[in-house]
């Protein structure tokens, strides 16, 4: 049973953005505005997967941003969504960089620890360390997310109603935000002929607008 759930349930999944928007639809009760947001970001950051030493942008802290602004402001149109992810997405290579920042304290940390258990010949008990790096990373990126946050709030209560006319009569569509999205899920590819193709028809779209 252990095995079935080790293999069943991925950890890292649990922070995606469509688990993080479903969580927070389901309790706002707002499914669709949830969803719909979040649906960008998971196209957007969709090789956002920690792998090994991998530290990927951190999508869970923009989408838990955005969402928390949407919330805020009571924002329901793509074109303010576009410009709640446009805010965001800098938390995600915040938190990312904020994440190497304390894995190289802690490496540091552990290096010193297991010196100083070899020179006393003490028995190897890391279990104090694992809890004081967890308690430091739930305190350090918590108090990180909330100035990062009340920043964004800050902003948005300036800036929005300068952009708001705008905003207003954009005709823009969740279908064209999650197709720019997708532009995160072709460069995940890794594969040129997508990237020629995602060029050649960004080029025909364009001359089709303009022609």
């Amino acid at each position: 049973m252990c095995s079935s759930f080790r293999f069943a349930v991925n950890a890292a999944l649990l922070e995606r953005p469509l688990v993080i928007g479903l969580a927070w639809g389901l309790c706002q009760g707002d499914l669709p505005a949830a969803l719909s947001l979040c649906i960008f970001y998971e196209l957007f950051w969709l090789d956002g997967i920690p792998a090994g030493t991998h530290i990927p942008p951190n999508a869970a802290a923009a989408t838990l941003a955005g969402l928390s602004l949407m919330h805020v402001f009571s924002l329901t149109t793509p074109a303010e969504a576009l410009c709640v992810a446009g805010a965001t997405s800098v938390l995600a290579r915040l938190f990312s960089g904020l994440e190497g920042a304390q894995r190289v304290v802690e490496n540091i940390v552990f290096s010193r620890y297991a010196a100083a258990r070899q020179r006393q010949r003490a028995p190897f008990e890391p279990g104090k360390l694992v809890r004081r790096a967890l308690v430091n990373t739930v305190v350090i990126q918590g108090l990180v997310f909330a100035v990062a946050l009340a920043g964004l709030i800050a902003l948005f209560a300036v800036a929005l109603p300068m952009v708001w006319p705008y905003l207003a009569s954009s005709r823009a569509s969740w279908g064209q935000l999650w197709i720019l999205g997708s532009l995160g899920a072709v460069l995940s590819l890794r594969y040129r002929p997508a990237y020629a193709a995602l060029a050649g028809g960004m080029g025909l779209a364009v001359a089709w607008r303009f022609f």
